[in-house]
């Protein structure tokens, strides 16, 4: 089975991207949303952040305050390489259970969609990694409006992450999406048929 990275920063657009993999017949397992799913009360990921961080980071509900998590990592390094070290074996025990079974069922290609790729080095996994990235202001424009978010705090979760120009070279495909999504579903499109024709898939 082909194994492809796909990623992206913060606001540039990864997740409409999968989608569109998606709509496409491509299977994606999405490391977000395993980190959410093992985030729920009483799965092991909450189990591990709450003995961790306590009751400060959660909702009078008991969910996990997620926001309030996020200023925490977000101005320390200390402390998100503390939440990666809780999250990240639980999240790649179940990455590899899903990819197994695809594997099983014949899949020819599977995408994963990790949003820190590049920054844990994680290239060398992959047969090749699609990049979906954005210009600066846009990214700051979409992130401000999407997590009501202010100018400086739009700019400390950009500035955590890797620079773009970084990155741009390290991918193996790059899918500007600093205009529409109409740019963007032409452009995974024709991706998606370039991929098929050299690995020679149905």
């Amino acid at each position: 089975m082909i194994w492809i990275g796909l990623t992206g920063g913060i606001a540039t657009g990864k997740s409409s991207a999968k989608k569109i993999i998606e709509q496409n017949g491509f299977p994606v397992i999405d490391a977000d949303l395993i980190s959410h799913q093992i985030s729920q009360i009483g799965k092991s990921g909450y189990k591990a952040m709450l003995e961790v961080y306590g009751p400060p980071v959660l909702l009078p509900d008991q969910n996990i305050d997620r926001k309030k998590l996020g200023e925490i990592i977000f101005k320390s390094e200390v402390e998100k390489l503390k939440l990666e070290a809780i999250l990240h074996p639980l999240i790649q025990t179940e990455v590899s259970e899903q990819k197994a079974k695809y594997a099983a069922d014949g899949v020819k290609i599977c995408f994963y969609d990790v949003p820190l790729l590049f920054e844990k080095k994680l290239q060398t996994q992959f047969s090749s990694t699609i990049l979906v990235w954005c210009d600066f202001q846009t990214q700051v424009t979409r992130l401000k409006a999407r997590n009501s978010l202010t100018d400086q705090q739009a700019m400390d979760r950009i500035h955590s992450q890797m620079p773009m120009t970084e990155k741009l070279p390290l991918a193996q495909h790059c899918i500007d999406n600093s205009t529409t999504l109409t740019s963007l579903e032409i452009q995974i499109k024709h991706l998606l048929e370039r991929l098929k024709a050299n690995l020679d898939v149905d």
